[in-house]
């Protein structure tokens, strides 16, 4: 639901003498307690609910113009890390980590090299799990730790 249909809402069912609990059960958890309240006394002071502004200081970061040089920077052919990015721009780091994960939702990854396997890798691997089948209890493979980093005795 939209805000001014909460609010719609809860201006109806607060003339209606729900109280205020009644109404915040009757949302299930759409807005918190405290809104349902601070909404209700509104009602009763001036008759309606009349948010001026929304709440918390303006976004002077996080604009739609930081938006599109943010996405112009990264349409580049050139990879960029998000810190030479903020540099770029003249943001903070967390600006523009923000505007990546949370307005963007793009997200960071790093390469990774991995070893590749070859058919002989994979023929060892079978053979081993094979052998450890032929010739163990399943009691006894349940005490043994396998790790692909280091072999233990």
């Amino acid at each position: 639901m939209k805000s001014k249909e909460l609010q719609q809402l809860v201006l109806s069912k607060h003339e209606s003498g729900d109280s205020i609990a009644k109404i915040f059960r009757d949302l299930n958890g759409a807005i918190s307690y405290d809104t349902v309240r601070r909404w209700c006394n509104m009602i009763e002071k001036t008759g309606a609910i009349q948010l001026s502004a929304p709440p918390g200081p303006p976004r002077i970061i996080r604009t739609k113009q930081m938006f599109e040089k943010v996405k112009s920077r990264l349409k580049q052919k050139k990879k960029v890390s998000s810190r030479i990015l903020a540099h770029a721009i003249s943001i903070s780091r967390t600006s523009v980590r923000r505007i990546l994960r949370d307005d963007r939702q793009y997200h960071a990854y790093k390469m990774r090299v991995v070893p590749l396997l070859e058919g002989e890798h994979k023929a060892k691997r079978k053979r081993f799990s094979n052998w450890i089948r032929t010739y163990f209890k399943k009691e006894t493979t349940m005490k043994i730790l396998f790790s692909d980093e280091k072999t233990f005795h």
